[in-house]
């Protein structure tokens, strides 16, 4: 498999994609961003935990397309379909995080649960 212009990693786990948050339609989420994979040079993944509970529901998105090296954004609080539409489309589209979107962006970090 060659390697993708974007690889978009949806958490979902023990804190992202569950009850925490009841008003959030987690499966429409899913699919929505599932929908994407192997469109346009987008991978999509459901994976465990990212390590970022205190901010679920985390998106990560590794952008290839500048070089070797990914460049990784970070969102987190993603419960409304409306930013849920605002990551589809950036992810299909590339170039800057829109600005509707930088509320949601974080630095990673290690804290862990």
């Amino acid at each position: 498999m060659t390697r993708p212009d974007r690889d978009v990693m949806l958490c979902r786990d023990c804190c992202c994609g569950t009850d925490k948050h009841p008003r959030t339609d987690h499966d429409a989420q899913r699919d929505a961003l599932l929908a994407m994979d192997g469109v346009a040079g987008v991978r999509v993944r459901v994976v465990d935990c990212l390590d970022q509970c205190d901010r679920s529901n985390v998106v990560l998105v590794r952008d290839f397309t500048g070089g070797r090296r990914p460049v990784d954004t970070w969102l987190g609080g993603v419960l409304d379909p409306r930013a849920t539409e605002r990551v589809v489309d950036w992810v299909g589209e590339g170039g800057e995080l829109p600005r509707e979107l930088e509320p949601h962006r974080f630095g990673q970090n290690r804290r862990g649960r």
